[in-house]
């Protein structure tokens, strides 16, 4: 019966142990060279396994999902994140959040073609971020 049990359930727990991150950049693709370095701050965070960054004008927006097991960190995930983005761009007015409402808008904008949409969007979503309910 364990054996029966070992094969059935052995599976589902393997499902929940993939190490791949997902990261995805928009609004960048004029200046490469930046795209590739946010995208590799956000990679070499190990906490994070989900990522979507936007970039308009001068604001980037940057929403992570942090690995489950690590949900009491993400605070401090989002702080180290946004310090060390800030520190290599400070032209930026960057904000990190690992709300996961963010997540799913930032991912619905990434196929956004309309410029001005798109900003108005980002400035929704970090005035949204900055209130505290």
């Amino acid at each position: 019966m364990k054996k029966l049990a070992v094969l059935f359930l052995g599976p589902l727990f393997l499902i929940g142990c993939s190490n791949e991150q997902t990261i995805e950049i928009s609004g960048v693709s004029a200046d490469e060279e930046k795209r590739v370095e946010i995208e590799d701050i956000i990679r070499n965070s190990e906490e994070v396994y989900s990522g979507t960054a936007i970039m308009v004008d001068k604001e980037l927006l940057v929403a992570i999902q942090v690995k489950p097991w690590l949900g009491f960190k993400e605070r401090k995930v989002e702080k180290r994140l946004q310090k060390e983005i800030e520190e290599k761009y400070p032209d930026l007015k960057v904000l990190v959040s690992s709300d996961y409402k963010m997540h799913w808008e930032t991912q619905k904008l990434l196929d956004e073609e309309d410029d001005k949409k798109l900003t108005k969007e980002v400035k929704k979503l970090k005035d949204l971020a900055k209130e505290e309910t």
